[in-house]
């Protein structure tokens, strides 16, 4: 009987992707942290509009008005800015086809404006900028008293439309996560099916060796160096 050399069992023929491609273009992001980033905003956009309306409470407090007037106020700017925030990620004007005609969208467009600025000097007083609009203390320190009323004033404006900001970063995440999260279970799917080929295939050539291991003739000729294996 002659000897019967191994022969490679995998030719370097067979390549798994020709039978399970995994795409090229995985997701730019993970789900996971999409998820979390939406939630994370969403919960800041909500701990924006308490703050503000914590500051716009506080404001009212130091100006000569009712407490309920106060609070109407308060609600009325809170919920009237997130229903603009909601028209303007749309792609709509809040200022505009809302009042009915011309007239009353000049009307309504006056009323809006009203409010975010009532919303804006709430929080300008809330914030303590109200004690600098004193002209004497203009007149002592100019330049230090100008900065602290555009500081208050800044941080005013900032709390008046930080929740409306967040808002639109969430949206906009989660509009542009709709391409990224298919993407994200193709490659998933593709993967999956890529290892259960290989797995498969794994399976097949244990079983081909074995079957081959049996029909070998017995040599120990390879221990000492003698011939061809």
């Amino acid at each position: 009987m002659g000897k019967t050399k191994l022969r490679r069992i995998n030719s370097g023929q067979y390549s798994p992707r020709s039978s399970a491609i995994v795409p090229a273009t995985p997701p730019r992001v993970s789900p996971e942290r999409v998820q979390g980033a939406i939630a994370l905003l969403t919960v800041g956009a909500f701990v924006l509009i308490a703050a503000d309306c914590w500051m716009s409470w506080v404001g009212f407090s130091q100006l000569p008005v009712d407490w309920w007037i106060a609070a109407s106020l308060t609600g009325l700017i809170a919920i009237t800015q997130i229903g603009a925030g909601v028209i303007q990620s749309i792609g709509g004007d809040p200022f505009k086809d809302i009042g009915g005609s011309a007239q009353g969208d000049g009307g309504w467009g006056i009323i809006l404006r009203g409010l975010y600025l009532i919303d804006i000097f709430s929080n300008f007083a809330g914030f303590g900028g109200v004690q600098y609009l004193n002209i004497n203390q203009l007149m002592a320190d100019p330049l230090g008293v100008i900065g602290l009323v555009l500081w208050n004033g800044v941080l005013a404006i900032l709390l008046a439309f930080g929740d409306e900001i967040l808002f639109r970063i969430r949206d906009r995440i989660a509009i542009g996560a709709a391409v990224n999260g298919q993407l994200a279970k193709l490659r998933s799917i593709q993967v999956e099916t890529h290892n259960l080929v290989l797995q498969a295939y794994r399976e097949r050539a244990i079983a081909y060796a074995r079957t081959l291991g049996e029909k070998l003739p017995i040599s120990f000729d390879w221990l000492e160096g003698k011939g061809d294996v």
